[in-house]
């Protein structure tokens, strides 16, 4: 990296401190703290002209949703949460700053890899030993590794274990294939549903699309898996189709209290923290729960949340993800499309029932993922093109 020498301290001490953020992932407090200072250094070498702001298009349903989230919170009765959407626009700068650092220093990016290697492969690995030694092996007693709660933890270790699936698969590397490993099966042991499914459809969906003649062994091969499941992973997956159980009734509960918010507030919602202020309101008498902190889905939340606005820019946030991986996808960084559509179809599958895009680890995680794709597959601009001579016409 010989490079590096050439580059300004303030560019190595923010590329230093992005690296800290993603391997401090699982807490949020020092995730936090690293991420601010981190886009402070990078920030001060922009002021500095020891580095240039660039421009990605994602950036732009990102201002949106900022900007939507803001409007809501400030046009709503309760401003309970006014104050913490300026922790969103921070939270938000943590893409443009990996796509400039990405772009500035391309070591950085092999260093990112290894970052979400020892963070899936580490992080499973405090969950398999909860699982082991300190008796969390049921739905009440759920590994949660180093975060604080289970649907955090499983929400951190859904995309970078697929991500590792397709490295492995593709590159052949002892240490993905680990990582994978160990993610995939304690993902297993969480007995977190939602992450389950988004698992799933993430695999079929890139079995489909990279190796279509798999797919007539695949549903062999996981009706095999499904049927040699222990008794208590298989309970819950049959759980998932049973809307008699309590937390299934609850979700559909809260899917229609969510739909009457949205009938009355279309355009700015009710505003950000406060549907769980207003849940009481529009709670059906029979609803399990009567105050959820949210309703369990991306889509009904940010619309019954943050209006319509802050709905259309979550949504063009992953239509043009998914286009920069089409676009990729035929060409030599194919392997960088497979990981971009991986990891956003099952952060979006998960989030239809649960509101992973709420929750400021995957949030970090999902943009940190989708700045590292975003880069990767970038096409390079041509140097040194020789321009072409007019040459007059001779008669």
């Amino acid at each position: 990296m010989n490079d590096d020498v050439h580059r300004s301290k303030l560019v190595r001490t923010a590329s230093v401190l992005f690296i800290l953020q993603i391997l401090l992932i699982v807490k949020i407090a020092l995730l936090e703290l690293t991420a601010f200072w981190s886009i402070f250094f990078l920030g001060w070498a922009i002021a500095r002209k020891e580095t240039r702001v660039s421009w990605h298009i994602l950036e732009y349903p990102l201002f949106v949703y900022g900007f939507a989230s803001t409007l809501s919170a400030f046009a709503a009765e309760r401003r309970l949460h006014s104050w913490g959407e300026g922790m969103l626009w921070f939270k938000m700068l943590i893409f443009p700053c990996a796509v400039i650092l990405y772009r500035e220093v391309p070591r950085l990016r092999e260093y990112a890899i290894y970052a979400f290697a020892m963070v899936a492969g580490g992080g499973s690995i405090w969950g398999l030993l909860e699982f082991a030694f300190l008796d969390r092996r049921d739905l009440e007693h759920r590994i949660s590794g180093p975060s604080s709660h289970v649907m955090t933890y499983s929400g951190i270790l859904l995309p970078l274990s697929l991500m590792m699936l397709v490295l492995s698969v593709r590159e052949r590397k002892w240490w993905q294939l680990s990582a994978c490993a160990l993610s995939t099966l304690t993902l297993l042991l969480t007995f977190t549903r939602s992450v389950w499914l988004g698992w799933a459809v993430s695999v079929a969906v890139l079995i489909v699309l990279a190796r279509a003649r798999l797919a007539f062994y695949a549903l062999p091969v996981a009706i095999l898996f499904v049927t040699f499941l222990p008794l208590p992973l298989f309970s819950r997956l049959i759980s998932t189709f049973d809307l008699r159980q309590s937390s299934n009734f609850d979700r559909l509960r809260m899917l229609e209290a969510g739909g009457e918010m949205i009938r009355d507030f279309p355009l700015l919602g009710v505003g950000p923290a406060n549907v769980k202020e207003v849940y009481s309101i529009y709670r059906k008498p029979d609803a399990p729960r009567p105050r959820p902190p949210h309703l369990h889905n991306n889509v009904v939340q940010l619309w019954a949340e943050r209006g319509i606005l802050g709905l259309a820019a979550y949504l063009l946030l992953l239509g043009l993800f998914v286009r920069e991986c089409v676009h990729a996808w035929r060409g030599p960084q194919h392997l960088w499309a497979e990981v971009g559509i991986a990891v956003v179809v099952s952060l979006t599958v998960a989030g239809l029932f649960e509101f992973n895009f709420g929750d400021t680890e995957v949030f970090y995680m999902m943009l940190n993922l989708f700045a590292l794709v975003c880069v990767q597959v970038e096409r390079a601009e041509p140097v040194n093109e020789v321009g072409r001579v007019l040459v007059p016409a001779t008669t």
